[in-house]
């Protein structure tokens, strides 16, 4: 990077998203330069309001649920975290320590916000409005407390390019729509969520309901959706059953006057009679299970002996290579959710077992402790002989049925199918609302805590590239999010509700959906369940456009890489012979400088955020409050690396050079 003059010339840099990655780049910046006296001109671009950004914005409806509790998330690091602490205004103020504040009237918000968190506790989840308030009130207090050193600008634009200016007094200009350009020493890639082509099947899907007229909603963020222009009482087929499906529900049921009452642990929905009828699929057949209802954010009873980071670097440093995530990570991560579950089940149901629970548990720990050089076989075979002669049939773990509760069964009916979706929802609700007295939760807690660990893994030490396409991306990815990363118990106590009152019906597990042109709609069925097709003239997918760089459309990145600045991450194959595009963009090590087509480095370049998912797993989840700086604060920790190295005082720029014709880019441009 090069500024200006001397040592304490101004640095100028350009902040290219302003949602909560953005904010933290921000806040980092503006820490360290007033720890340091260095003089900075920060452009923060986005069309989006500063703070909330696109998905956080404060305009959306309140009914949007985070799927973390108010004492999880943040954007700034707690004191003593980070080399430095934030600026005075912000120390400590984590969502949870922000809402406290303001419930004690410290901190001037809206009345109606004010009475909405003053009914939370720490284990409510926030609505994403409500941590959009947050954002903004980081974003203006933070900008009304900058030394006198930094100056702050806001371009309510979006960044169309970035161009290398070579005898200029600043190595970038940063275009953005309205023709101005922006001078800039570092570009900070801070994109979050961008519009992406639609695959192969959705596009039929949409040509096919531009010519027969139907409607069909590709991916989007829900809060830039509609939905009041879905008719009343028509059936709509819903793709997808994760947590933009909960978006989906509450807008067509709560948003239209429909209401819920309690009755235990159950809900019972009241129609207002503007709902349509929704029929859902997805490939589990079954929405993401519960998060259970806990304490704190993690259960204070979960013993995590086998996956940790000190017994991951040990292992590393006697493995010759990359570590394997099928070989060498997952094991560990197996035997701890295990662990967890077995222990619990012989404390909360002894009945479950043919032997005495405790000589069980010792035998298992036993099994546990030992690898796969055992005389007597692998560690898996040893515990599934053990579990099968000591655990009484239908309580052992499965993990297979636990991610895909409908594996392999057939339904005669659609009746006999939804049947069976509200008994496992019921059962669902009743361990998530035991929290840790259920084993089967226990086990998702002992994953949700392993997915914190692993990202740090994946960061510091890395697996190889087969195994992270195979093993990690394909495999584990999908098992652990479906039950890792679901909704609160709410909504699947109103799901199960809907579901009762026929304003939800299911699909079946691997559904289908197809253009029949001869009737003129919309086709949906099962090969699970052996009953007729559902078919409609309205389709939904219940999904955000992926995290892609390969399939994105955005001009900024798509005017980058013909211009040589950033190109897609290649992984190596299993054979080694060939190579497959990542999902995100080649970067250096920490502080994630982008690498060229070329295969140089752009040293002013830093990316940050969910176009580092080809080196960093777990993009998309917040910074935790209260967290560490290699756990769960890493995002707080790459913002600072970024900031650390953008006012460093500069070394003699590199030559630009023109890179060859790049292959295909990571995103083409929109005709």
């Amino acid at each position: 990077m090069r500024a200006t003059g001397g040592p304490g010339s101004e640095r100028r840099v350009t902040v290219i998203g302003a949602g909560p990655r953005g904010l933290s780049v921000v806040e980092r910046l503006a820490a360290r330069a007033a720890a340091s006296g260095a003089r900075v001109r920060i452009d923060v671009v986005d069309p989006f309001p500063p703070g909330p950004g696109h998905v956080w914005r404060t305009n959306q409806s309140p009914l949007y649920l985070m799927n973390t509790p108010s004492v999880f998330p943040t954007v700034i690091a707690d004191d003593g975290v980070l080399p430095v602490d934030p600026l005075e205004p912000l120390r400590n103020m984590s969502f949870e320590h922000w809402r406290l504040a303001a419930v004690a009237g410290a901190i001037a918000v809206d009345p109606d916000d004010a009475a909405h968190l003053t009914r939370m506790t720490p284990q409510s989840y926030p609505s994403r409005r409500m941590y959009g308030v947050y954002l903004a009130w980081v974003f203006h207090t933070l900008r009304d407390a900058l030394p006198a050193s930094v100056q702050l600008a806001v371009h309510r634009a979006e960044a169309v390019g970035v161009h290398v200016r070579e005898h200029a007094r600043h190595r970038y200009d940063v275009e953005i729509s309205g023709g101005q350009n922006l001078p800039a020493d570092a570009v900070v890639l801070a994109l979050g969520h961008l519009d992406a082509d639609l695959r192969p099947d959705q596009r039929e899907l949409v040509d096919g309901a531009a010519e027969l007229g139907l409607t069909y909603w590709p991916p989007a963020v829900p809060a830039d959706v509609h939905w009041e222009d879905l008719p009343a009482g028509r059936t709509v087929l819903v793709r997808g059953m994760g947590l933009n499906f909960c978006d989906v529900l509450a807008q067509v049921t709560e948003g239209r006057g429909g209401i819920y009452t309690q009755d235990g642990e159950r809900y019972v929905y009241h129609p207002s009679g503007r709902e349509p009828v929704i029929v859902a699929g997805s490939r589990r057949g079954a929405p993401y299970r519960s998060k259970a209802v806990l304490e704190g954010y993690y259960a204070s009873s979960l013993v995590t002996r086998f996956f940790t980071l000190d017994a991951v670097r040990a292992l590393a440093a006697r493995t010759e290579g990359p570590l394997s995530f099928g070989t060498d990570l997952y094991p560990l991560i197996r035997k701890d959710a295990q662990w967890n579950y077995y222990t619990v089940l012989a404390r909360t149901a002894p009945e479950a077992f043919e032997t005495d629970p405790q000589e069980f548990l010792a035998r298992f720990d036993a099994v546990l402790r030992t690898g796969d050089d055992h005389p007597e076989g692998p560690w898996t075979s040893r515990a599934e002989r053990l579990i099968a002669s000591a655990v009484v049939p239908g309580r052992q773990l499965n993990a297979i049925r636990l991610a895909r509760p409908f594996e392999g069964l057939s339904f005669g009916s659609h009746d006999e199918y939804a049947a069976a979706v509200v008994h496992h929802l019921d059962r669902d609700v009743h361990g998530a609302l035991a929290g840790e007295d259920d084993p089967l939760q226990m086990a998702v807690a002992s994953l949700n805590a392993a997915r914190t660990v692993l990202k740090a893994v994946l960061a510091d030490l890395g697996i190889g590239d087969a195994s992270w396409t195979d093993e990690l991306r394909r495999a584990f990815e999908p098992f652990v999010e479906g039950l890792a990363s679901g909704p609160p118990v709410l909504r699947t106590q109103q799901l199960a509700a809907l579901a009762r009152a026929g304003v939800v019906r299911f699909l079946g597990p691997d559904p289908q959906f197809v253009v029949d042109e001869e009737e003129g709609r919309f086709v949906a069925s099962s090969p699970w369940v052996k009953d007729e097709p559902f078919r409609a003239e309205h389709l939904v997918e219940a999904m955000s456009p992926p995290n892609d760089v390969r399939r994105n459309i955005s001009p900024l990145l798509s005017a980058m890489h013909r211009e040589g600045l950033v190109r897609v991450r290649a992984m190596d194959t299993r054979d080694g012979v060939a190579t497959v595009p990542g999902s995100g963009l080649d970067v250096t090590r920490p502080p994630y400088r982008a690498v060229r087509v070329d295969g140089g480095v752009e040293p002013g370049v830093l990316v940050l955020g969910l176009q580092l998912s080809s080196v960093q797993w777990g993009v998309a989840i917040a910074a935790e409050a209260g967290a560490s700086a290699e756990l769960g604060a890493r995002t707080l920790a790459d913002a600072d690396r970024i900031a650390e190295a953008v006012l460093r005082p500069p070394a003699p720029r590199p030559p630009h050079h023109a890179p060859p014709a790049p292959p295909a880019p990571p995103a083409p441009p929109r005709e």
